[in-house]
């Protein structure tokens, strides 16, 4: 996995959530909050991409773009 620095400025939009992770076969699901989906306008088997980052005190931490695109052609 090559590591790239992408400078992605990001603001919090005040809805905030707890996951936990499920484990069903060889896969594991983190689940969204319903307001997410619902405002989002999200349907069932819509393909969503998530990308693994660190920020700035190296925590990792997963971004998803939930329109669906990519972030770039790049990545």
């Amino acid at each position: 996995m090559q590591k790239r620095d992408l400078n992605i400025k990001l603001k919090v939009l005040g809805i905030a959530w707890k996951s936990k992770i499920i484990f069903k076969r060889a896969t594991a699901y983190i689940s969204i909050n319903k307001l997410v989906v619902d405002g989002c306008d999200l349907e069932k088997g819509k393909g969503l991409h998530s990308y693994l980052a660190e920020d700035e005190r190296g925590r990792h931490i997963i971004i998803t773009y939930l329109d669906g695109k990519n972030r770039c052609k790049q990545i």
